[in-house]
């Protein structure tokens, strides 16, 4: 009677001392965490010239790829991302910063991209770069993009990948799809367990 109540009692055992080494307070992140972050950097421009990705190491960057005309997703991840931006306290949005990146060069010049993403908030960025510039960073954070709708020159939408990305310390650690983006107060949690 005695012997199959030694394995259950190991287990129990087990279970236990499993619990007591769990990191206390881990957070459950809301975004996709990617369990191998990705090492990503790239150089674009801004309105005062080339800004480097790195150049933020010390800070959680926010990326949204998107475009000055979007009629729809853009402008609402943008207020998503100001809302998130705004739920930290001051000093945590020291240590954050919101980068918008135009797929549409063409149209969107650094000027107006910065204009665009201050338009949400004043500490925002907004880059572009050349076509090929631009199509080598999409790629590298698999963002895809595609004119579409097209009547002219300047009259077309631009479809195109709708994740906001975070980056820390140089390596792409989550993302949130727009769906996700919305949740401002889990958004703000997740930023929180980053910074």
């Amino acid at each position: 009677m005695k012997k199959p109540l030694i394995p259950i009692l190991l287990v129990l055992a087990l279970v236990a001392v499993a619990y007591l080494l769990l990191p206390k307070g881990s957070h459950s992140f809301y975004g996709t965490r990617l369990l191998n972050p990705k090492p990503v950097d790239f150089v674009l421009e801004g309105p005062q010239g080339p800004v480097r990705l790195s150049d933020f190491k010390d800070k959680l960057v926010l990326i949204f790829f998107g475009y000055v005309h979007c009629p729809d997703v853009c402008p609402t991840t943008m207020l998503a991302l100001k809302r998130a931006y705004e739920g930290l306290s001051p000093k945590e949005q020291e240590r954050v910063q919101v980068v918008f990146i135009s797929v549409d060069p063409e149209r969107d010049t650094p000027e107006i991209s910065d204009q665009y993403a201050k338009a949400f908030n004043p500490s925002f960025l907004g880059l572009t770069g050349s076509p090929e510039t631009i199509q080598e960073v999409a790629r590298t954070f698999g963002v895809y993009y595609q004119k579409t709708q097209y009547r002219g020159p300047g009259e077309y939408l631009v479809d195109h990948t709708a994740t906001t990305f975070v980056v820390k310390e140089g390596q792409l650690v989550l993302l949130f799809s727009p769906d996700k983006v919305e949740e401002t107060e889990k958004v703000v949690r997740d930023l929180q367990a980053l910074l």
